[in-house]
């Protein structure tokens, strides 16, 4: 034995003296470089996807895009350079085509990529996992709240957010400001969302619409930046576990969240709680997890709470915020949405029903979907893995290991679905193919992991407009730099996409004026 061990001893230091040295190195580094030139450009199985050549070799430019708000831009522009299916890095693939779309998003069998891993710093929930049987789990827990019952009971409670609260503090604006008004629709629509989810999610009321403002907004917004920026660069999440302030946002709203908790687990505790108590807090605090028949722990409650307060809040505003910049940039919309609004409903005290608005306004919803379709709130790419079978997408044969994003934004732009897809048409809506439609609409993602919150999104979508544009007229300011002219007939504030695709500036794009309604 000890025989063996010295000449092991030798062998090794052997190695050292005539190996271990730089010139043996970059010899080494060089062939291995040389060889992967040589298998990306002419052996590897995805060489035939079209794209820009640099792809072959690094996803260094996707990293960018994503960290500096590119993303959707960036991959729209090599789709209409080079097709439905672009490579977009050594293993990583786009594609923007709706059927495609549909089949790789209607199966568990892709699942989400390690992108979605560490969303605001908290543990896997129903819309970041990976997982399918923690997916399937969760859905079924938050199913009574998406159920008929349960939609019911919310269009209840955001009649009360989204038309009481918001009615009463435009005209608390226009009675101070003689008849007219300047808000910032940005910070408006966030106000409600964040009050409908904080009765919703939590059962409290925050009061974000009468104070004008509250800081969950903007550590939300904060915390959806930062997972784009801190996962576009893996290493950059190391950065937050060595410097605290990087993750203030998160902090602070999963002490929020888990003050929240802990005081429902209190007032359940003493008995103290109201019997008739009914939102997505209450249904996973007495839910049981299938694997142990236990309850949720707080890490998983938390985790789950944190999830529906940036995405209720996050996602519904920024569709409200978009379709009222669609119909200031597009006039002879918002003159015909009004009308309709108030032809049929001309009582101002009527408070309108989202029954009503799907039986009695169509070219609202017709003008909800198109804004939906063409920007939406999510500008980013679902990214999937590609599993060990492999997948057959375009003609191309994509291996195992390999990542494919869909193109949300790509796949409602669709041409062999919509005609002429990038102009913004209302009217698309209407008529005998309306219906159908309104089906090919993707901003809610479909299949399995379908966005759970898609009916509680339209209901507020439709009570806010119904009502606020019964009630209230609104313009551009006098000096808005996005007043359609000779030049610019539909101007469209700029958007950055951090997961969500928002406006760039919204502090100085996102501002009108409001008058009460003339009856």
């Amino acid at each position: 034995m000890d025989g063996l061990i010295k000449l092991a001893e030798l062998s090794y230091s052997y190695i050292l003296k005539n190996y271990y040295n730089k010139k043996a190195l970059y010899t080494v580094l060089c062939a291995y470089g040389v060889f992967k030139t040589i298998y990306l450009a002419f052996i590897d199985p995805l060489r035939k996807v079209p794209g820009p050549w640099y792809a072959r070799f690094s996803k260094i430019p996707v990293r960018y895009a994503q960290f500096s708000g590119e993303t959707q831009r960036y991959f729209q522009s090599l789709h209409d350079k080079y097709g439905p299916i672009v490579r977009a890095g050594p293993r990583t693939l786009s594609c923007s085509s709706s059927k495609e779309f549909k089949q790789v998003m209607s199966t568990y069998r892709y699942k989400k990529s390690t992108i979605y891993e560490g969303f605001a710093n908290v543990h896997p929930n129903i819309f970041s996992t990976r997982d399918e049987t923690l997916n399937k789990t969760r859905r079924r827990q938050v199913g009574p709240a998406v159920s008929q019952k349960g939609l019911k009971l919310i269009e209840s409670l955001v009649s009360s957010v989204c038309v009481d609260s918001a009615d009463t503090k435009l005209d608390e604006l226009t009675q101070e400001g003689s008849g007219s008004a300047e808000i910032n629709y940005f910070n408006f629509f966030q106000n409600i969302t964040t009050d409908v989810v904080g009765e919703l999610g939590f059962g409290i009321k925050i009061g974000a619409v009468q104070n004008e403002g509250h800081p969950i907004s903007g550590w939300i917004n904060g915390v959806v930046k930062n997972s784009m920026k801190f996962n576009s660069f893996p290493l950059l999440k190391k950065f937050q576990r060595i410097m605290p302030g990087l993750s203030n946002n998160e902090n602070n709203l999963k002490n929020l969240c888990m003050g929240q908790i802990k005081q429902r687990q209190e007032l359940i505790k003493n008995n103290s709680l109201d019997p008739n108590t009914y939102d997505v807090l209450q249904i996973y605090v007495t839910a049981t997890n299938p694997s142990t028949n236990k309850p949720l722990s707080d890490d998983e409650l938390l985790t789950e709470i944190v999830a529906v307060s940036v995405v209720g809040i996050h996602t519904t505003s920024i569709t409200m915020t978009w379709m009222m910049a669609y119909l200031m940039a597009y006039p002879e919309v918002y003159r015909k949405l009004v009308q309709e609004i108030r032809t049929t409903f001309p009582d101002r005290n009527k408070k309108i029903t989202i029954s009503e608005v799907k039986e009695k306004l169509p070219y609202l919803v017709a003008t909800i979907h198109e804004v939906l379709r063409v920007v939406g709130s999510h500008g980013n790419n679902l990214f999937r893995d590609i599993p060990k079978e492999g997948l057959e997408i375009h003609g191309f044969n994509i291996p195992y290991k390999s990542e494919i994003g869909m193109f949300l934004p790509g796949a409602n732009l669709d041409s062999s679905v919509w005609e002429d897809p990038k102009t913004f048409n209302p009217d698309r809506f209407l008529g005998d193919d309306g219906d159908r439609l309104k089906k090919e609409v993707l901003a809610f993602s479909t299949g399995v992991r379908m966005c759970p919150g898609k009916d509680f999104s339209m209901i507020q979508l439709y009570l806010v407009f119904a009502n606020m544009f019964k009630n209230f007229d609104f313009s551009l300011p006098a000096d808005s730099k996005l007043i359609p002219n000779s030049k610019n007939s539909h101007p469209i504030p700029n958007d950055i996409t951090y997961i969500t695709r928002l406006p760039a500036n919204p502090q100085a794009d996102c501002n009108v004026v409001i008058t009460k309604a003339l009856n």
